[in-house]
């Protein structure tokens, strides 16, 4: 009877870990960047998840090249929006994070 508790307690560990990491900028959350090379200024947008686990954020409209979703890879300065006024995230420990395939360049 002890595996089984054992094993239901780490697997109950290990899910607040990941809620824990997962948590830190939720799917959804009202941001904005400065990206590495799409144009200058502020493009704001909210963070989703792509299929790989990889932290985007999905603008809310293209930049002059196109652009619609930007990893944090690509992303230079990040802001979020909290109690109305805008707070810088820390972007490298965001990118701390991340699964590695998503800390590649042209991951975005």
């Amino acid at each position: 009877m002890r595996q089984p508790r054992f094993a239901s307690l780490a697997l109950a560990a290990s899910l607040c870990a990941t809620a824990a990491l997962a948590g830190t900028l939720p799917k959804g959350t009202p941001v904005r960047i400065q990206g590495i090379g799409i144009e200058g200024g502020w493009h704001a947008g909210t963070v989703a998840i792509n299929p790989e686990g990889c932290t985007m954020v999905k603008l809310d409209k293209a930049t002059q090249h196109g652009y619609t979703m930007v990893s944090l890879m690509g992303t230079a300065r990040l802001e979020s929006l909290q109690s109305g006024a805008w707070t810088e995230l820390p972007i490298q420990g965001l990118r701390a994070r991340e699964p590695k395939p998503c800390l590649v360049e042209g991951s975005d």
